[in-house]
C-alpha cells in the first residue's frame, strides 16, 4: 500500500481524496499545509501537518508519495521544495476516463473522472485536468497547467507552461497557447495566445496583460 499525502487541505484537495480512495493500493496518510493556510482545513484538522512538521517527521523514501492539492500556482514553490528534499511525487487518474495507452506523462498531474485523452498526447508534470475534459490528438500540455471542468482542446494544441483555462473553454485545432496565459470561462480561442495575456469570449481576444504570476508561500 502506498502512503500518500496531499498538498493543501481546500476543495481540491477534498476532490483527490476522492479519487485516491477510488484508486487501489493508495492511502491517505494526511495534508500538508502552509500557516498562511491554517484557517482552510478544519474538515482535515485531525490529519494536517504545517509544511516546517511534515519535513522534519516524515522522511521521503520509495513508500511515501505526494500529489498537490493545490488548484493555482500556489503549489509550484511548495512542490519544488518538496522536490529539492527528495519527496516523490505520484499521479492520480480516476478509473472513469478514457486514457490512450499512446500518451506519455510525466508526475504529479492529476485527471479527474470523464474526461477523454487521445492519442500521442504528451502531459508534463504537476498538471491539474478537471472533470469532463476532452483532449484531442497530439496535443502537449506542459508544466503546472489548469485545464477546468468541460474544457475541449482539440487536435494538435499546445499549452504552455502554468496555463490556466476556464471552464468551457474550447481551442481549435493547431493553436499555441503561450505561457502564463489565462484563458477565461466559456472562450474560443481561435489564434495563437501570447504569454501573459487574459484572454477572453467568442472568438476569444485579448482583455489584459498580466504580470507573470510569482508565489512565494514560505515567508
Amino acid at each position: 500500500m502506498t502512503k500518500v499525502y496531499i498538498l493543501g487541505a481546500g476543495n481540491h484537495a477534498t476532490e483527490l481524496s476522492e479519487y485516491i480512495g477510488a484508486t487501489p493500493n493508495f492511502s491517505i496518510e494526511g495534508y500538508i499545509v502552509n500557516v498562511e493556510d491554517q484557517n482552510n482545513h478544519s474538515r482535515f484538522e485531525q490529519q494536517t501537518l504545517f509544511i516546517e512538521d511534515f519535513l522534519t517527521q516524515v522522511s521521503p523514501s520509495n513508500d511515501i508519495k505526494i500529489i498537490s492539492g493545490f488548484s493555482d500556482l500556489k503549489r509550484k514553490p511548495f512542490i519544488e521544495l518538496l522536490e529539492q528534499k527528495g519527496y516523490q511525487f505520484i499521479n492520480v487518474i480516476h478509473p472513469h476516463n478514457y486514457i490512450s495507452p499512446s500518451i506519455t506523462i510525466g508526475t504529479g498531474n492529476c485527471i479527474a473522472p470523464n474526461c477523454v485523452i487521445n492519442t500521442n498526447v504528451s502531459i508534463a508534470n504537476h498538471c491539474i485536468i478537471n472533470a469532463n475534459c476532452s483532449v484531442s490528438h497530439d496535443c502537449v500540455i506542459e508544466n503546472y497547467a489548469t485545464i477546468s471542468p468541460g474544457v475541449t482542446l482539440a487536435g494538435n494544441v499546445r499549452i504552455g507552461e502554468n496555463v490556466f483555462i476556464g471552464s468551457g473553454a474550447t481551442i481549435i485545432p493547431n493553436i499555441t497557447v503561450a505561457r502564463g496565459a489565462y484563458i477565461a470561462a466559456g472562450a474560443c480561442v481561435t489564434k495563437d495566445v501570447p504569454a501573459d495575456v487574459m484572454i477572453a469570449g467568442v472568438p476569444a481576444k485579448i482583455k489584459k496583460d498580466l504580470i507573470p504570476m510569482i508565489t512565494n508561500i514560505f515567508r
